[in-house]
């Protein structure tokens, strides 16, 4: 299972996690530098705070497929892979 956390690292290699990450057994990682100047800064946040904003900000009933179009997009893709 891939995941992520936000982290510093300092410039003598040091790296501090920034969020709890939770491992079952000593792992592997890829660390990614992010140019602060380049790149946008997010605030932190959390599933609960996600889950929150989607239960509180529907898509308006014109903007959800029905099932049969789900499927027909399904099925279009499956067919362009060929």
């Amino acid at each position: 299972m891939l995941q992520t956390a936000e982290a510093e690292i300092n410039v003598d290699g040091t790296v501090r996690l920034l969020e709890p990450l939770r491992v079952r057994k000593t792992s592997r990682a890829l660390v990614v530098l992010l140019d602060k100047e380049n790149g946008v800064v997010r605030q932190r946040g959390n599933a609960a705070d996600v889950l929150k904003f989607l239960r509180e900000n529907h898509l308006p009933e014109s903007a959800r497929p029905t099932a049969d179009e789900i499927e027909a997009q399904i099925i279009d893709a499956r067919e362009s892979w060929e």
